[in-house]
């Protein structure tokens, strides 16, 4: 299916690994040039050289999501690069501690909701009013099945991913009249380096709460993220999507 992607413009947040990894060379691979934004520079620099080096179009951006003025410069930055903003990828996010509520300290969610949920605040907020001025625009949020139904051992965690869902929906709502679509993605345990503390054992009990009886992969969640970049998605907004092997089968 040709997705009619080439030439537009990407930020993508947690850029430099995992989903965010995957995504920026899907995106790639369409055409779409792109300004990878993360926290880690020298990750950033090795993704975005090898990005390059398959012909992408990429500029790097060091980036705390939690900072709100970072955001907007961030996002000024892709307008100077490239002349515009089509695409924000929200896909900077942190898990754990996976300890029960009451164990949890204010240190401890604190960066969960700081990265989670006010990055994606600070990012959309400052790429909306981008996007607003041209008519045009497409956010894809990186939520969680946990945003749907919450789990043991990672509240916090959900219910920053359950505001993630709430956010793009409110957003979608406000920003439609723009040609802005608004939407969001689920997966469920996925392997990424944020996952990385998974062993074999934990795989093998993980996966029998699936139906297709095994974790995600990046790619098995990056395409329909593109898919929601692109026209093709033009009457989807304000969805919150699940990829997740079956998990829960909503």
């Amino acid at each position: 299916m040709e997705l009619g992607l080439e030439g537009h413009t990407a930020m993508i947040t947690g850029g430099a690994s995992g989903l965010g990894k995957c995504t920026a060379q899907y995106l790639a691979a369409e055409g779409v040039r792109l300004l990878i934004a993360d926290n880690e520079e020298e990750t950033l620099e090795t993704t975005a050289a090898e990005l390059e080096k398959g012909g992408a179009e990429v500029k790097t951006h060091l980036l705390d999501v939690r900072d709100a003025e970072a955001c907007r410069e961030a996002v000024e930055a892709t307008v100077e690069a490239f002349g515009k903003l089509d695409i924000l990828i929200n896909s900077a996010g942190v898990g754990g501690p996976f300890n029960y509520f009451v164990e949890n300290t204010p240190e401890d969610w604190d960066k969960l909701i700081g990265v989670n949920l006010l990055g994606v605040i600070n990012c959309s907020h400052a790429a909306a009013a981008h996007m607003q001025e041209n008519n045009y625009g497409k956010i894809v949020s990186l939520a969680s099945e946990a945003g749907k139904a919450n789990e043991k051992r990672m509240v916090v965690y959900g219910a920053t991913k359950g505001g993630v869902i709430s956010l793009t929906r409110g957003m979608a709502l406000e920003l439609g009249r723009y040609g802005i679509n608004v939407n969001a993605v689920c997966p469920g345990v996925t392997r990424t380096p944020m996952t990385a503390y998974l062993d074999d054992a934990m795989v093998e009990t993980a996966s029998k709460f699936y139906p297709l009886q095994r974790l995600g992969e990046p790619e098995d969640i990056a395409p329909m993220i593109v898919f929601l970049c692109s026209q093709r998605s033009s009457w989807i907004t304000g969805q919150a999507i699940s990829i997740s092997g079956g998990f829960g089968r909503s």
